[in-house]
């Protein structure tokens, strides 16, 4: 006989992956007390060892500075540190063990939510029974986020949804959608010795076989392993919902008839010593019910870069678009349209229907065009982080999202922001940061400098110089040509920088370039104060650009096609660039400009934070740089295909501070506030149990990951 249990909570979060698991996090380090429901064994969801996504988002797609942090950066910086060979075994403990830390969080695995109850136009309990306990579990709380992936809970709760771009109705329901298809993945390794393979009787007979692969791209290697199968794609014709078990069960039949003609074709001789390592048993799915909120993101809202009042977290990856037909399909793979770092709305996230009922992930309030974007994990993640600060204020005012003033949007803005989400054109402007009200000093700032190294890039495929600017003037960039020759240069300018969708088009200069080692000028007239400028330059076999020895904040170049950036040798005139009153211009990472202060290489560098009147606090938090143009994934293969853009890390990034300490002055002396010696954290938060009273601040930054300087974007104090 099942056992029938009761739990109450404030919040409960149906979905254990990323969106589910971030929104969870973010609850309970607000202080709410938190359920978390997951129908599966394992979190992460389709990053999860289940089915090996690895995690993408907005610097995959190739815009710079844009990596992803708040909650997830916390997820990832952790992963880096202990587990940098990405193994995607290693990820799902990342993800349980940041759960189970977290004192108000309660977390339900294997446990399927089926029934949703209605009171009163709300969601009053939602109940589900786990796998193999025999116990069926009735959770009630006062809001609820649905992260399920498949919307579930908003569906069974009556809110109006879409499947493709047409409104879920009797009618509609009759027509079949065109969605993005769904993925089983398979691990490969080379065992060194022959190894047979013989394909089960299901599988997909060799003449089938080829008649699908060298279509649209779709070409098959011994090699591919991983994420390269992503395109063994199917059930875009179907209901990835209702159909889900016959979806999984095509995609077997096709990754393993794939599988036994590499193996057994004799058109694969390298294929001879490799053997499956591991193969998904359940489909990696893409899209299946979108909720239809308060607001619906739009194609012309990404494009134009559309900025929100209620703008809360944001996206990048490219529109992504797969053929419905799948590997059946003549059309290309995957076609992708590179677009600038875009802002989402919280109204993407509710639908006045269920008023205390809120969205996180690829079921949130976004048009089909747009959805090829927003889909991609990094960007659910955050929608994630953003629904629990949504639900944490409408707790607080006990409201629903759309009574939300004008006033508290913006607090729930702030919030965000403390908790390190980057939120275009928003910066700190958090009244209890005591931070912004100091004075800032330091015992140096670093000053922009050419320190030319013995590398070259060669100029033989276009390429980009990213460069930060105030005013107007020149940068001069350093190259080395073969003979007399033309440097010709396209100028962009944004807010943040893409090497692939460069901005607005500023002017188009050719420079002329003497033979051997010369300072180019190129204009920065015409572009505006407080932008990004991303320098292309037009392709030439007889050119190259003299690399840095020193890594300068905010500048890098590199290929057009390469997410493998370098350190160009630039100079121009910009006291300013790094300096120490960057720690309190509201801003915590790059966005038109640095906005981070580095000193010069020294030992022990500091910080002074110093205020008229005595200050209590017992809280600072620093927000330092983790090189944030480089991914960080969940998991990643040992090896992987040119065309995903991806370059590894090795190890952890340089720039980041590894140890400081905190000191405080009061009544004529220093004392002690805070050490930390090991941090691998991009927001490093320190906290005391009780406040303490002072007239300064000192951080001194004793050690980092490698560079001799130190360097911190932003200091909050609380």
């Amino acid at each position: 006989m099942m056992k029938t249990v009761a739990i109450n909570s404030s919040l409960t979060v149906i979905g254990g992956g990323v969106s589910g698991v971030c929104a969870a996090l973010s609850a309970a380090r607000a202080g709410i007390q938190t359920i978390l429901v997951h129908n599966r064994p394992v979190l992460g969801g389709n990053s999860s060892s289940e089915i090996r996504v690895w995690m993408r988002g907005a610097t995959g797609a190739g815009n710079i500075f844009s990596e992803e942090m708040g909650v997830l950066g916390f997820l990832k910086m952790r992963n880096l540190y202990e587990n940098p060979e990405f193994n995607v075994i290693f990820w799902d403990e990342i993800l349980l063990d940041a759960v189970l830390g977290e004192k108000n969080i309660r977390l339900f695995l294997n446990t399927n939510v089926e029934q949703v109850v209605c009171e009163e136009g709300r969601i009053c309990q939602v109940e589900g029974v786990q796998q193999a306990s025999e116990i069926r579990y009735i959770f009630r709380s006062s809001y609820f986020i649905d992260a399920t992936g498949d919307g579930m809970i908003g569906a069974e709760a009556g809110v109006p949804y879409r499947i493709g771009d047409l409104p879920y109705t009797p009618e509609n329901q009759q027509k079949t959608a065109e969605l993005l298809s769904c993925s089983i993945l398979y691990f490969i390794k080379d065992s060194k010795k022959p190894v047979k393979f013989a394909a089960p009787q299901y599988a997909y007979d060799m003449d089938y076989v080829e008649t699908l692969i060298n279509k649209g791209g779709r070409i098959i290697s011994e090699k591919q392993t991983g994420s390269d199968c992503w395109w063994f794609e199917y059930g875009g014709l179907c209901n990835t919902i209702t159909e889900i078990q016959e979806i999984g069960l095509e995609l077997k039949k096709l990754v393993l008839g794939v599988w036994n003609y590499i193996k057994n074709s004799g058109k694969y001789p390298e294929a001879e010593t490799r053997t499956l390592e591991w193969i998904g048993s359940i489909p990696g799915k893409r899209e299946s019910r979108r909720m239809m909120t308060e607001y619906e993101l739009t194609m012309e809202d990404i494009l134009k870069q559309r900025r929100f009042e209620d703008g809360a977290f944001y996206g990048g990856w490219y529109m992504d678009f797969h053929p419905a037909g799948g590997l059946n399909s003549e059309e290309e793979s995957c076609v992708q349209i590179p677009v600038n770092v875009y802002t989402l709305p919280l109204r993407c996230l509710f639908s006045r229907s269920i008023p205390n009922l809120f969205f996180a992930g690829r079921n949130i309030g976004t048009r089909q065009e747009a959805f090829a974007s927003a889909r991609i994990m990094n960007t659910c993640a955050l929608s994630g982080q953003a629904a629990a600060a949504l639900a944490a204020e409408c707790m607080k005012e006990t409201c629903s999202p759309a009574e939300l003033e004008e006033g508290q949007i913006e607090e729930i803005v702030q919030n965000l922001l403390r908790e390190d989400m980057f939120i275009p054109g928003k910066k700190n402007a958090d009244p209890l940061d005591l931070g912004q009200k100091a004075c800032v000093s330091a015992s140096s700032e670093y000053k922009l400098r050419a320190e030319p190294s013995d590398r070259t890039m060669r100029l033989t495929e276009e390429s980009f110089v990213v460069v930060p600017f105030s005013r107007e003037g020149v940068v001069k960039i350093l190259l080395e040509a073969e003979a007399d020759t033309k440097l010709e240069i396209e100028l962009y300018e944004a807010d943040l920088p893409n090497r692939l969708c460069p901005g607005a088009r500023v002017s188009q200069q050719a420079v002329p370039v003497s033979k051997g080692e010369n300072w180019a000028e190129i204009s920065l007239s015409g572009m505006k104060p407080g932008k990004f400028g991303l320098i292309y330059i037009k392709e030439n076999e007889i050119l190259s650009l003299r690399l840095n020895r020193i890594r300068n904040p905010g500048i890098l170049c590199g290929r057009k096609n390469s997410s493998d950036y370098k350190d160009p040798c630039v100079e121009w005139e910009d006291e300013t660039l790094y300096a120490v009153s960057n720690l309190s211009d509201g801003y915590a990472r790059p966005y038109g400009g640095v906005h981070i202060w580095c000193s010069q290489n020294e030992e022990k560098p500091w910080v002074l934070l110093e205020w008229e009147r005595p200050v209590r606090f017992e809280e600072v938090r620093l927000y330092l740089d983790p090189d944030l143009s480089m991914e960080i994934p969940s998991s990643c293969a040992g090896r992987w295909d040119e065309k995903h853009k991806f370059t590894i890390r090795k190890g952890m990034p340089p720039q980041l501070v590894k140890g400081f300490s905190i000191e405080y002055y009061r009544d004529g002396s220093w004392m002690h506030f805070f050490t930390v010696k090991e941090n691998y954290q991009r927001m490093a938060v320190v906290k005391r149990e009780t406040a303490v009273e002072a007239e300064k601040v000192r951080i001194t930054v004793e050690e980092t990951w490698g560079d001799l300087r130190a360097q911190i974007y932003q200091v909050r104090i609380y």
